[in-house]
């Protein structure tokens, strides 16, 4: 097995070649959890990975909390579900907390102010209210909080389980009380969690490192070893170079074949949940995916490998979309694209108005 195989096995095991999942809800649970700074590209990220399902079926699943979004891996924003979204901040819950106070501490915050945040959030919010960020900010500032606290109070309230986002308001997302939108779920142990957590992301990740592993949720090796060794007996793996990749049961003999031509939003998966990106992007062109503080840009596929970025602008009569390919492409392959990024198109239920290779 190449290291070209893991890039195909990866697109299979992330429901991006083959899709097997039915329903947002249920691709998100199958998926652990699905970066979300970037909201309008995490809907899209689950539109990817499923078939026949527009913009709107997503948005309905948001709307009726059977998708939450919140702070939890890396402390970045997530998708997640309504059964994982306790245990998952309780597992990382600390690590992060710990992080902030060191920031916090650097920037002067303090911190003895966030139980007057959260009293005034629960009664804010009781009852079934949400509010969008701007509302929040300004019952901060009502009650002489400062908007240089409201960044740091939303994510530790997040952390402390109080609140979460909740349904859209027009364009804008809300916050609303956890408690009220998700109904009680069973807690874990640590060690639980982290064998819940190492199966998860192996299976729908994998094949991957456990270096791979400890970059996606920001745990140590040490954590990532334990919820391993535990959850081995339904994964498998395979050793090449020395190194071992693991995988969901099964997936090492999946002989399904790459696409032609993919394209997938910026901040997706298969591009950000992994420390080594080099079974999907020569070396060459690693840089170009991401800007020097992080930022994923969308991406094109072409059979598997990461070789060029795509741009879309939503006009007033339909999409105007780009690519930027980093190698040379024939016209075949060309084609290949302009028939993939259909399915963003009917994703997004609006025609392509412009279509251009750079």
């Amino acid at each position: 097995m190449q290291l070209s195989d893991i890039a195909r096995l990866r697109l299979h095991a992330q429901q991006v070649s083959k899709h097997t999942c039915k329903t947002p809800q249920a691709l998100v649970s199958y998926m652990g959890a699905l970066q979300a700074q970037d909201f309008p590209a995490s809907k899209y990220a689950i539109g990817a990975r499923l078939q026949h399902t527009p913009l709107q079926q997503v948005d309905k699943a948001i709307n009726k909390g059977e998708i939450i979004r919140t702070w939890i891996y890396r402390g970045t924003l997530q998708l997640v579900t309504p059964a994982d979204i306790r245990w998952m901040i309780a597992l990382v819950k600390d690590r992060l907390e710990m992080r902030l106070k060191s920031t916090e501490k650097v920037l002067g915050v303090d911190a003895a102010i966030y139980p007057r945040v959260f009293k005034l959030l629960k009664e804010a919010l009781h009852g079934g209210n949400r509010l969008m960020r701007s509302e929040v900010e300004a019952l901060l500032q009502k009650h002489n909080i400062g908007p240089e606290y409201m960044r740091y109070s939303l994510f530790r309230a997040s952390l402390e389980g109080i609140i979460c986002h909740g349904p859209m308001k027009g364009k804008q997302f809300t916050f609303t009380l956890l408690d009220e939108w998700c109904p009680p779920q069973p807690s874990y142990s640590k060690e639980k969690a982290l064998e819940l957590l190492a199966e998860r992301y192996f299976t729908s990740h994998g094949p991957a490192t456990v270096a791979d592993f400890t970059t996606y949720a920001g745990i140590t090796q040490k954590e990532a070893n334990i919820g391993l060794e535990a959850a081995k007996p339904r994964l498998d793996h395979i050793t090449i170079a020395d190194t071992s990749w693991w995988c969901g049961k099964g997936l090492l003999n999946t002989k399904t074949s790459v696409p032609d031509a993919l394209v997938l939003p910026a901040f997706d998966e298969i591009n950000v949940a992994y420390k080594d990106r080099s079974p999907m992007i020569a070396k060459e062109h690693g840089h170009k995916v991401m800007t020097v503080n992080g930022i994923f840009h969308p991406i094109m596929l072409n059979e598997g490998q990461i070789c060029g970025l795509w741009k879309r602008t939503i006009a007033k009569d339909g999409l105007e979309i780009s690519f930027e390919p980093f190698i040379s492409l024939p016209k075949s392959r060309k084609n290949a694209f302009e028939t993939a990024v259909q399915h963003y198109a009917e994703f997004m239920e609006l025609p392509i108005k412009t279509l251009s290779f750079v």
